[in-house]
């Protein structure tokens, strides 16, 4: 039997076999089973996502506080010792050089005053790395040798009894507080706005974590729902867990950075402006004394020190009051008392300026270096110490709040880092059922 093929020009055209369309390039996106897994993807880069903004917005605050608690901080406290010890030195020489045998006392407290301004410049130096800084400190370095070295030809003519010491003293006396201390304020003030400006960037607003967070958690919102009405299912386990992982992530690491921030803000807001506070009290107390010493020395200048000295004990009284109306200030109670030491002191000052107006120079130095009640050294001493009390509480203050808030962020970086892959780890393992179904 033969079978004669149609040749293909003769075959009725709804006879032949049409060839299958191609699909378009992302027909798959648009299926079931690629709408799950563009989910699934997104998730999991989501849950990526958050694990790293949280891992360095934490790595970068640690970072930060850690800076400041390892290398700000003693270089701003470096050079305000430098600023306080100065106008310590400056006061105890003025003291040493009226009285007429040089109490040791005194000497000794010149001495060491002079070593600790040494010692900060070279704390100080070991830390500095801006230029225009590290030149003020070596000018600082530099009229420093100059002055101790007037300091020592003062002294050593007033122990032989030459008058020209006294022009010495002067002349040193007149460095220290035209050149010399206004170099340490900007020093000091240069550092511990360094200090202020890096604490404030560990309170920022984590930014990062939180638009990352919001994304994954409103994207999983909206998975969820989509899945359990394509797929007739109410609940995925694997989504569930991914939630909550995300959940316990944003409690920790919210705790943590709320801990952190809190703590941060103390270090600024309260321990940081007390010290700084108390600090120009001190140096304000130091410049007070030299004044009142310098009067003795400086003959017809007396008015021009006693208005000096005037104007600065109405500026500790202010200082002092702003300090203790705050409720965040640190030891006050170490200043419960300065108010009337600084009456004290005026008064005593009072009874100098009189006997020096009459020309009794020799009962006005005993006023000024005399150990009665009614004398200005009880007086001046007791401040300073308080003064220096509430200066080292300050600083014990700042740095347990800059460590306390790096501690509060111990473990948030690992734990926010697992709980975002376990997140993701979880979707997956959710949707992959879910695909399955599609074969």
């Amino acid at each position: 039997m033969t079978v004669e093929l149609a040749h293909p020009s003769t075959e009725p055209l709804g006879s032949r076999s049409p060839a299958e369309p191609a699909h378009p390039r992302w027909w798959f996106v648009s299926t079931t089973p690629g709408r799950i897994l563009t989910i699934g993807i997104v998730l999991a880069c989501l849950g990526v996502a958050s694990a790293f903004a949280t891992s360095t917005t934490i790595n970068h605050r640690q970072q930060v506080l850690s800076t400041v608690l390892n290398h700000t901080e003693p270089l701003s406290y470096a050079a305000g010792r430098l600023y306080t010890t100065l106008s310590v030195a400056d006061a105890a020489a003025a003291t040493a050089f009226i009285a007429q045998a040089e109490p040791r006392g005194v000497r000794l407290r010149y001495e060491q005053a002079i070593t600790d301004a040494t010692v900060a410049v070279t704390r100080a130096s070991s830390g500095l790395t801006d230029q225009p800084l590290v030149e003020l400190l070596g000018r600082i370095n530099a009229e420093l040798a100059v002055y101790t070295g007037l300091i020592e030809v003062a002294r050593t003519n007033n122990r032989e009894g030459n008058p020209v010491g006294s022009s010495y003293l002067s002349e040193a006396s007149g460095l220290m507080q035209s050149t010399i201390l206004p170099d340490a304020q900007r020093l000091y003030k240069a550092t511990s706005e360094r200090v202020d400006s890096e604490t404030t960037a560990s309170t920022q607003i984590p930014a990062p974590v939180i638009l990352v967070v919001s994304a994954t958690v409103v994207f999983g919102a909206f998975s969820h729902r989509w899945l359990a009405r394509r797929t007739r299912r109410r609940i995925n386990p694997g989504l569930v867990v991914g939630a909550l992982g995300i959940l316990v992530m944003m409690v920790w690491v919210g705790t943590a950075l709320t801990i952190s921030t809190t703590a941060s803000r103390s270090a600024k807001d309260t321990a940081a402006d007390s010290l700084k506070i108390v600090t120009n009290v001190e140096i304000t107390a130091q410049q007070a004394r030299a004044d009142e010493t310098l009067s003795l020395i400086r003959r017809g200048d007396e008015e021009i020190r006693k208005q000096s000295f005037y104007q600065r004990i109405d500026m500790m009284h202010e200082q002092i009051d702003r300090y203790m109306a705050r409720a965040d200030a640190v030891d006050k109670a170490e200043l419960q008392g300065a108010d009337q030491l600084l009456v004290r002191w005026r008064q005593a000052n009072d009874r100098i300026n009189s006997y020096i107006s009459v020309g009794n120079y020799r009962a006005a130095t005993e006023v000024a270096l005399g150990s009665g009640e009614d004398d200005s050294t009880p007086a001046f001493d007791k401040l300073d110490e308080s003064l220096v009390k509430v200066m080292d509480q300050s600083r014990n203050h700042l740095r347990n709040d800059v460590l306390n808030a790096r501690s509060g962020l111990s473990g948030a970086q690992i734990g926010g880092v697992v709980l975002s892959l376990g997140a993701a780890l979880a979707v997956a393992l959710g949707l992959w059922p879910r695909l399955k179904e599609y074969r």
